[in-house]
Formats: structure tokens, sequence, C-alpha cells
């Protein structure tokens, strides 16, 4: 399976403390800023279907605005619950935009 790098957003888009819902084809993509790192998951909550990319960070994890499950940013895996875990993308940033690599 072939891979690209789609961008998404500008940098200055994300905020402090949260992150921004992008859609992206047919995936739905939360995008967020962890220390100098961009982190790319599954925007969707798999409880309810949460926008997760409109959910609180707090300590490299990202807390769905609906119901609070909270998800690493980095794993994708939530720390309530052990089965349920969103997908994780590989990010790259150039001249201030956010790149995610996508399946093609």
């Amino acid at each position: 399976m072939s891979e690209r790098f789609v961008r998404v957003a500008r940098c200055d888009e994300l905020r402090k403390g949260g992150g921004i819902q992008r859609t992206i084809g047919d995936r739905e993509v939360g995008l967020f800023k962890l220390g100098n790192a961009v982190c790319a998951i599954d925007g969707i909550c798999p409880h309810v279907g949460g926008p997760l990319g409109d959910g609180i960070v707090e300590n490299g994890k990202v807390y769905c605005p609906l119901h609070g499950w909270p998800f690493d940013l980095r794993t994708g895996q939530c720390e309530t619950n052990p089965n349920a875990k969103v997908d994780c993308f590989e990010t790259k940033v150039e001249d201030g935009n956010m790149f995610v690599r996508f399946p093609k």
C-alpha cells in the first residue's frame, strides 16, 4: 500500500491546550502540538463519536469533549479503557505547514 503526505493545516492554527479537527478525504483527524512535535490521531472517539480534535490536551493526552475519555497522543491508546484505541499518523512540518501521512 502506498502512502502520501497531505498538507492539513498551518502550525499557527493549533491552540494551546487543545487541537484542531480536520476532514481529510473520508477521515476525521485530530491535530495537536506536543512540545515541539505535531501529533495526528483519528479524530473520532470510539465511544460515541466525539471529535477528539476539539478535546482538551493535558500531559500528552487528549480528553474527548463528550465524555472525557483520555487518549495518548503518541500511541492512540485510551487510558481508561484498554479495548479502545485510535489510529495515529506520521506527521512532518515544513515551512510552517503540518503534513500527515495517510494510506493512499
